[in-house]
C-alpha cells in the first residue's frame, strides 16, 4: 500500500481556526499580562520608596537624642526631615504622622512603619495597602514606635 503524501496549502495549513484562537486567546492574554505587569512595576516602585522613607527615618530618629519629642513636632509638618522624605511619595504629597508618637514594647529600639494605599483608580491593584516596617536598636538607649503615611493622591 502506497502512502500518499498531500501538499498543504494555506487554506487548508493555517485555517480560520487558527485565527480565531489567536485573536481571542493570545493577543488578550498578551495584553492582559503587560498591562498587569505595569501596575505590578509601580507599586514596586512605591514599596521601593517606602523603603528609603523607613530608612532616612530611621536615621533621623537615631540622630536626635530625643526622638519622641521630635518627631511629635513634626506632626505639623514642618523641618528638613519632612520636606526632604516628601518627595519620595508618590506625587509628592506630604508625609503624614500618623497618629501619636509612642514607646516601642522594646526597650532601646526604634519601631518605624511607612504605609501607603494604591489609588482606588488602578485597574488591576486598586486600594492595596503597602507598608514597610524597620525596627533598628536606639543610639541613645530610647526607644520610640511612630507610624508614617503618605497619602493616596485623589485623597490629600
Amino acid at each position: 500500500m502506497k502512502i500518499r503524501k498531500t501538499k498543504k496549502t494555506w487554506r487548508n495549513g493555517f485555517g480560520l481556526g487558527q485565527i480565531t484562537a489567536t485573536l481571542l486567546v493570545v493577543l488578550p492574554t498578551i495584553a492582559f499580562s503587560v498591562t498587569f505587569l505595569i501596575s505590578y512595576w509601580s507599586v514596586m516602585q512605591v514599596d521601593y520608596k517606602l523603603k528609603l522613607i523607613a530608612n532616612m527615618a530611621a536615621d533621623f530618629a537615631n540622630s536626635s537624642e530625643d526622638p519622641q519629642s521630635d518627631f511629635s513636632s513634626l506632626d505639623a509638618g514642618g523641618g528638613d526631615f519632612i520636606t526632604s522624605v516628601s518627595k519620595l511619595c508618590p506625587q509628592g504629597s506630604t508625609i503624614a504622622v500618623d497618629g501619636s508618637v509612642t514607646n516601642a514594647s522594646t526597650a532601646g529600639e526604634i519601631s518605624i512603619v511607612v504605609e501607603y494605599t494604591t489609588p482606588s483608580t488602578d485597574t488591576y491593584l486598586a486600594s492595596q495597602l503597602v507598608r514597610t516596617r524597620i525596627q533598628t536598636y536606639s543610639y541613645h538607649d530610647q526607644n520610640m514606635s511612630v507610624t508614617l503615611t503618605c497619602p493616596t493622591p485623589g485623597n490629600l
